[in-house]
């Protein structure tokens, strides 16, 4: 039994210090698993989990939000990067590709934020430009 979310998304507000991410409002699916702040998730990082299933994306972006908020309770920092590995049902080659993204999320005031490593320029998680 697979639990079918359909997830609507709304820009959030700008934030300048993220910049050039796009940001959006994970709205309701965050209270269930446990967040009591706010949640927005990068655009680039739901791009990624999109492979031509609707209800395959929706239930990628659950487990890694419910990763998320795993790590940020059990590590009780305010910000930290984490690998999140997934399969996809390649209906054309039949067979499942793994795919792994390296994630950051970050608890901020009254927000949490989580997306793709590159979508935080200013962690300290990333690698200097050469």
């Amino acid at each position: 039994m697979q639990l079918t979310l359909n997830l609507p998304f709304a820009p959030a507000q700008t934030r300048k210090r993220l910049q050039p991410a796009t940001w959006l409002d994970a709205g309701w699916a965050t209270a269930p698993l446990g967040f009591t702040k706010k949640v927005e998730i990068s655009q680039a990082f739901c791009d990624a989990l999109w492979h031509g299933d609707e209800d395959e994306h929706d239930q990628l972006l659950y487990d890694a939000l419910w990763l998320a908020h795993h790590h940020l309770v059990l590590d009780q920092r305010p910000a930290l990067s984490f690998t999140f590995d997934f399969l996809v049902d390649d209906k054309v080659k039949g067979r499942h590709i793994e795919h792994s993204l390296r994630l950051h999320v970050e608890a901020r005031d009254q927000i949490i934020l989580l997306g793709l490593l590159q979508d935080f320029p200013t962690s300290s998680n990333q690698k200097p430009k050469e």
